[in-house]
């Protein structure tokens, strides 16, 4: 692979993780956010709510249109209105105004779905999962990276910092966008309007055995991961393991880590062990949230189950998003961007649910309630897998 098409792999690596971070940043630091702009604790939860209500509504509103129209054009619209979001985040002053500001932030959020694709028009299909796991590296990282960014910047220097720094990097990959990302035209049909789009979405759906397996999995995989999140911060500042914020931001930044390795599990799907692999990836999901149940308190070995078990999560999760992808990328070209924007909103509705769940189960149970959700939904991604997979002969070596 040259020179030349590295630096785009980077570039859309970079371009997605700075983006897709943007929806994570306040969901550590909302009582600072909320404290500051006066917003009440009946309405601070709406911080994160419209933040994801803004994303998912860009991926299955406006993803989908990659298929009629030049991607790029799309892509730098939506960063342009993403920094005029974040412009006013940093300045706003007003808690209503600030809740309107991170549903727009959430809509062009979805930018970073846009640019995953493309990585299928740079690269050799025989060598598609091995790239596309570096893309998705840096969107995973982006994730994950952001709300221990949050907690430890805010810390030092104050949440409206959080922000600035969004925009300083985000104008940068703009610029570098607009220079060096080619100007690719759609594949889908001429004469197609975007009504006619929006409706073909169902039959794509309904047509589409492998998408609606993989988006199933991965609602179910990332419905863990989103519980993870959610839970991890309010149980490690609980009585009982009494962890500050400079810790969580410091297990959060480790756990990044597991991103690292989804190129490699991306070098085996392209050699066809999408099967194996899949059920590799779900094994370490349950694994990471089993490896919870032995943490009591503030000791070493619960330190060490902490991290091993957010590395190990991330390694799941990561290589299981790719290899759903590796799958939807491989079908037709002409839907692939609806065939994206489908697969991110279900699944992504499934972290929605994880996320509500486990807060509930949370506070109106225990912790351990908690994490059997956290543990059921995997299992219950496996065991459909190693049903469907092993019984459909056509999906053999891709579901």
């Amino acid at each position: 692979m040259n020179k030349k098409t590295n630096f785009l792999i980077f570039l859309l690596a970079i371009s997605c993780g700075a983006v897709v971070a943007n929806i994570y940043y306040a969901q550590p630091i909302i009582q600072f956010i909320s404290a500051d702009l006066h917003i009440s604790s009946n309405f601070s939860g709406l911080l994160t709510t419209l933040t994801q209500i803004g994303y998912g509504a860009g991926l299955f509103f406006l993803v989908p249109m990659a298929d009629l129209y030049k991607s790029k054009r799309i892509i730098v619209f939506l960063l342009g209105l993403t920094i005029l979001s974040l412009i006013g985040a940093l300045f706003s002053t007003n808690g209503f105004l600030f809740l309107f500001i991170v549903t727009i932030i959430g809509i062009g959020a979805s930018a970073a779905q846009m640019l995953v694709p493309l990585t299928m028009k740079i690269v050799p299909k025989e060598e598609a999962g091995n790239y596309i796991g570096k893309v998705m590296s840096g969107l995973l990282i982006g994730i994950m990276i952001a709300r221990p960014f949050s907690i430890a910047v805010t810390e030092w220097l104050g949440w409206r910092i959080v922000y600035l720094f969004s925009f300083l990097l985000l104008v940068t990959i703009l610029l570098l966008l607009l220079k060096f990302l080619p100007d690719f035209e759609a594949e889908s049909n001429l004469g197609i309007t975007y009504p006619g789009l929006l409706r073909s979405m169902l039959r794509v759906l309904l047509d589409t055995a492998p998408l609606q397996q993989r988006a199933f999995y991965h609602a179910c995989i990332f419905a863990t991961f989103s519980l993870y999140w959610t839970v991890m911060p309010i149980l490690l500042r609980s009585e009982s393991l009494d962890f500050s914020n400079n810790e969580i931001a410091l297990i959060g930044f480790v756990a990044i880590a597991g991103a690292l390795l989804t190129p490699y599990i991306g070098k085996l799907a392209d050699k066809g062990y999408i099967y194996i692999m899949t059920n590799v990836s779900m094994g370490l999901v349950i694994l990471s949230i089993f490896l919870l149940f032995f943490v009591r308190d503030h000791s070493f070995i619960s330190i060490a189950l902490i991290v091993f078990s957010g590395l190990v999560l991330d390694i799941g999760v990561a290589g299981n998003m790719l290899l759903g992808q590796k799958v939807i990328y491989s079908l037709n070209p002409s839907i692939r961007n609806r065939l994206n924007g489908l697969y991110m909103t279900i699944f992504f509705l499934g972290g929605a649910f994880g996320s509500w769940i486990g807060s509930y189960s949370y506070y109106q149970f225990s912790p351990e309630i908690s994490l059997f959700f956290a543990i059921a939904f995997p299992m219950l991604a496996l065991i459909v897998h190693m049903w469907k997979g092993k019984g459909t002969s056509h999906l053999s070596t891709m579901a």
